[in-house]
């Protein structure tokens, strides 16, 4: 700017005289002097003048220097310029955009003023291409990077720049007017790009955000730079202030769905930008109005559709699994996974587990973040998650996993369900210890609590749906008596994140975890049927072996998928705490009537079980039973992690296991045994390591408060499942008491227990005539009757086996048509699966006898149960070392585990155990069935060919004499009594009656000990099913006396006394 228009500057008039503008101006232009010098050059001119004249220069001068300052700061902030000049000084930037139309409006004014900023602005974020009036105005430094911030072509990006350069200024700036009016332009300009981005049809603005946010991410401490967030906040703000020029929402929709389709077209758990995308999720928790925005962006096209749920941007994240979302793929990991060794598997699963915990933690901070914004959003929230939960409760059915195709249409993933499982645990980690107080403020009416209207869902805090149909622990028969909460009960966030949790569970992992073990033995099969073809046809290229192969594959790298998913630590981790909690607050619900404060449960338990109980629905059980069973099996070590804390679900078992009055259900009461047998220690603790690899469980059955119930409460559960009322179907009886065995084994080396099962047994023996037979009698009653029933069942399917294998051998299945072949193989595999079945339940069954006879005899000696006894060991016995062993000798007896010689080896075991009893030895030797005098000879033999001790075949052999003494005495007395009057035979087991009884509904006469024997597996009359008990029957003595007396005259003729 030359000297010769300085008389057209209107700043010439802010100093007293022309002459003194022009000095100024010429010492400015000639020597660019900092402005905090100029002061020390002004000082040399006019010094003779009076006072008044200095103070209007000082005046002057300021605001001259205010005008210079100005314009510096926002050429420094703007990189703009109404200068073309170029000059030395280093105050100013390298490069800046000239406003060639601004500076021909204002007629060559080279400065910005207040006035004309908001316009240089303006025409600056219009421009095209800002690099055509890109001017050097510096003389010194060519930085190529100021050149690329001078000429910026993106709109956003600039006034982002723009804003970053203003927020770096000096503190004096920060100060003043002019930072918070070059602010304000900022986000004016920035927020007008977004509201308005017609303005920009060249432009993608909506990038431009994204892109800012990423470059601007720093992932180590997993958030925005403080300067981005600050500018995207103050944007967002001022957006929301003036929504009517388009609101958060519309602004920001296009942001959204770019990023929803990176989610679903792009991202996967491992790919390097999921994190940050992620985090952009977490910028719309940082305000009230952005999370409004977003959760509004977040509703589901169709809010009862549960797949809706997985398409929206939430739901996408979620997805992100390395489980695929589709049986048929893609596979992310553990491709060709039979060529790979379990090292490798070992080494990806490890891989999968952090990205898999890392987003999930994410998303929970994001849900946790927005509920904590406001109570508008917390219900918003909580309504997205409990219509997510409703729409997607068709999981649960058991039609669900038949359509797989249909499935998937209508319901969230795996993967989805099991990440939103793991965001409401960590939901739920505050109150997630069994010694929380916390959990004491969880409110059971909740379950049965509806609300009337969406208003109500909010006042209430109800948003978990259909919690009321559900099936309760304690079922009220009268719908009309179930208790209902009052219509103004308000629930608190506790107990709606704890009920929404078990949902999510009960909806996520359980489904699973059912269906990883549905794949589970589907890979099984296919297996075996790989196996048998590779005996047939070697060439693993030929068809149909190739497609064999290719499914086994296919079904393994989904298997491990699944695992990989299921046993992530953190999950595993927040699970079982979590279940922990619940079994101390349902311990305390099922025990006291007042949950306000932790009680001591003591045994034995009230009779009538607490209110509460009614509003508790099952799936919390199963729950809880679901994952104990899965962690025994693929993290055993979380047991013994968990420390005393697991006492919690020992003495959840106890409270429930035994008691109907706390649960109806006897599945789900067997079910707490087998949840017992996964509490157990390890049989093989080879492959652990250290001292405390089964301390903590080793304890818990030693040492746990309640622990002496035990013994009761598993024969209780035993007997339950198959009494009246609480039937359960036929087979499935005898896997639930597989458990029941395992734990009876173990708990009977623990000699607290056992003392208490023999305790059980003297009352037993006590009582034996109760009309209410006691538990221990009942328990081996049934005990019995499942030994005779599995070992039969057993035996003939191992016959059909060796017939099968026969027909085999003989060629005889080489001559069947193709598809008969396949149904053949089939079925003959299907015969072997029963076979295994069964002879494992047989081997279970038989070795509990023996267990139990080692210590207690007596009672099975009894009149009521001594018969059936020696009957059913007769009876195996001849079978398995008789003529007809040979029926039973099949190849691969392992295959099915057929164990003759160790079944032998109990009967033998179980003879001695209880040969010291005179009626024992006599009930083996009247059972005319199946006892011979050859029988125990026959035994002798295989027992010698098994090398048996020599010890137990002696005593077998002293045994053997006995009874043969005792053979030949009661053979005589039969041939003496062998014309038995009509009228003194049992019409059930047509043998001579020594007590006979009425029965008063059938009027029919039997022997006691028969009806007895019968009482206890049936009450109810055999003859006409009318109930009965043996208080019922009525003792015949003039019949019986009669009997006797005709025993006494037959003997006396005979010359007996």
């Amino acid at each position: 700017m030359g000297d010769n228009s300085i008389a057209d500057n209107p700043f010439a008039a802010l100093f007293p005289t022309l002459t003194q503008a022009q000095q100024y101006s010429s010492t400015i232009s000639a020597s660019k002097t900092p402005v905090s010098e100029v002061s020390c050059l002004t000082n040399t001119t006019e010094e003779a003048e009076p006072t008044s004249i200095m103070q209007d220069e000082s005046d002057m001068e300021t605001k001259a220097l205010a005008a210079v300052e100005f314009n510096e700061a926002v050429e420094k902030i703007f990189l703009i310029t109404l200068d073309k000049g170029t000059s030395s000084d280093v105050q100013r930037p390298c490069r800046c955009v000239y406003l060639e139309e601004m500076a021909s409006a204002l007629q060559g004014q080279t400065w910005f003023d207040q006035e004309s900023l908001p316009q240089a602005v303006f025409e600056r974020v219009m421009m095209e291409n800002p690099a055509d009036s890109m001017v050097t105005s510096r003389t010194s430094g060519k930085d190529v990077r100021a050149a690329a911030a001078a000429c910026e072509a993106e709109v956003l990006r600039y006034l982002f720049q723009c804003y970053t350069r203003l927020q770096a200024s000096t503190e004096e700036l920060q100060e003043t007017a002019v930072f918070h009016q070059c602010e304000d332009l900022i986000i004016m300009n920035a927020r007008n790009c977004l509201q308005q981005t017609e303005l920009f049809p060249e432009q993608k603005v909506h990038l431009q955000f994204l892109d800012i946010f990423q470059e601007e991410f720093e992932f180590l401490a997993g958030g925005l730079h403080t300067v981005a967030e600050s500018f995207f906040l103050h944007l967002c703000r001022e957006i929301n202030i003036n929504k009517e020029e388009g609101s958060l929402l519309e602004v920001f929709k296009p942001v959204l769905e770019v990023v929803k389709e990176k989610f679903t077209k792009e991202l996967s758990l491992t790919h390097a930008n999921t994190l940050y995308y992620v985090a952009f999720l977490e910028f719309f928790s940082k305000s009230a109005p952005l999370g409004e925005a977003f959760m509004a962006y977040n509703a589901p096209w169709d809010w009862k559709n549960g797949k809706a749920f997985e398409m929206t941007l939430i739901g996408a994240a979620l997805s992100l699994s390395c489980i695929p979302k589709n049986e048929t793929g893609p596979y992310e990991f553990f491709n060709s996974p039979s060529s790979a060794p379990k090292q490798e598997h070992d080494i990806t699963e490890a891989n999968i587990w952090q990205p898999l915990s890392n987003l999930c933690e994410r998303v929970h901070q994001l849900f946790l973040s927005l509920i904590r914004l406001s109570p508008d959003l917390r219900h918003t929230v909580l309504t997205w998650l409990g219509k997510c939960l409703q729409a997607n409760s068709g999981r649960t059915k058991i039609w669900s996993n038949q359509i797989p195709q249909l499935f998937n249409q209508m319901y969230c993933s795996e993967g989805f369900s099991l990440n939103l499982c793991h965001v409401m645990l960590k939901l739920c980690q505050p109150f997630s210890n069994p010694t929380s107080t916390k959990l004491l403020k969880i409110q059971p009416s909740y379950t049965c609590a509806v609300a009337a209207s969406d208003g109500e869902v909010k006042s209430r805090s109800i948003h978990a749906g259909r919690l009321n149909t559900e099936t309760k622990l304690v079922q009220i028969e009268d719908e009309s008596a179930q208790p209902s909460p009052s219509s103004d009960t308000t629930y608190n966030f506790i107990t709606e994140c704890f009920f929404l949790t078990q949902q999510c569970l009960n909806m996520g992992f359980h489904m699973v975890h059912d269906k990883f073990l549905k794949l589970n033995q589907d890979l099984h099969r296919v297996q075996r049927v790989y196996n048998d073809m590779r005996g047939q046809a070697p060439d693993e290229e030929q068809e149909p072996m190739r497609s064999v192969k290719a499914q086994m594959e296919k079904g393994m790298t989904l298997y491990l998928s699944m695992k990989a998913a299921l046993t992530e630590p953190r999950l595993m981790e927040m699970s079982l705490n979590f279940h922990m909690a619940t079994a101390a607050w349902l311990v305390q619900v099922a025990v006291h009537d007042d949950v306000s404060k932790f009680q001591t449960v003591t045994f034995p338990l009230p009779s009538e079980a607490p209110a509460a109980l009614v509003y508790i629905p099952e799936f919390l059980m199963g729950n809880l039973t679901d994952f104990v069973l899965f962690c025994q099996r693929f993290k055993n070590d979380m047991f013994e992690l968990a420390g005393e804390a697991v006492n919690h679900l020992m003495t959840l078992i106890l409270v429930f296991m035994g008691s109907p009055e706390r649960m109806k259900n006897p599945h789900l009461r067997a079910e707490l045994a087998e949840t017992l047998a996964a509490l157990m220690p390890d049989k093989d603790n080879s492959n652990r390591s250290g001292i405390l690899s089964s301390f903590h469980r080793d304890q818990l059955f030693v040492k746990h408060p309640q622990v002496a119930q035990l013994s009761t409460t598993l024969l209780h559960v035993f007997v339950s499942i198959e009494m009246t009322g609480q039937s359960v179907e036929f087979e499935q009886k005898f896997n639930y008491r597989r458990p029941m065995y395992q734990v009876l084994e173990y708990i009977w080396e623990i000699d607290l227990h056992k003392q208490a099962i023999k305790e059980l047994s003297v009352m037993a023996e006590a009582h034996i005539e109760d009309t209410d037979p006691p538990l221990f009698l009942r328990f081996v009653n049934l005990l019995i009757n499942d030994a005779i029933f599995l070992l039969d069942e057993a035996l003939q399917y191992m016959s059909q086996i060796k017939e099968k294998q026969q027909e085999k051998e003989r060629g005889d299945w080489n001559n069947l048509e193709p598809r008969q072949r396949q149904e053949t193989d089939n079925n003959f595999r299907h015969l072997g699966m029963l076979a295994r079945y069964h002879n494992v339940m047989a081997n279970y069954t038989i070795h509990a006898l023996e267990l139990l006879t080692r210590e207690i005899q007596s009672i099975f000696c009894h009149s009521m149960l001594v018969d059936r006894i020696a009957g059913m060991l007769n009876y195996f016995l001849l079978h398995l070392v008789g003529p007809k062993q040979r029926n039973f000798n099949v190849k691969d007896k392992n295959e099915y585990e057929f164990k003759p010689q160790q079944i032998v080896q109990d009967i033998t075991k179980i003879y001695l155990n209880l040969g010291e009893s005179e009626m024992f030895c006599q009930a083996v030797s009247a059972d005319q069935r199946s006892y011979s005098p050859e029988l125990f000879a026959k035994a002798v033999q295989v027992l010698q060919k098994i090398s048996t001790m020599p010890q137990v075949m002696s005593d077998f052999l002293g045994l053997e004499d006995k009874i043969r003494g005792l053979a030949d005495s009661l053979r005589e007395e039969e041939e003496l009594l062998a014309d038995v009057p009509e009228e003194f035979l049992d019409p059930i087991m047509g043998t001579l009656m020594k007590d006979p009884v009425l029965l008063p509904s059938s009027k029919n006469i039997v022997d006691k000990s028969t009806i007895s024997r019968h009482i206890l597996s049936d009450q109810s009359d055999p003859f006409n099913r009318s109930p009965l008990s043996l208080e019922m029957v009525e003792p015949q003595l003039e019949l019986k006396a009669k009997i006797h007396a005709w025993i006494a005259e037959t003997k006396s003729k005979a010359g007996k006394s």
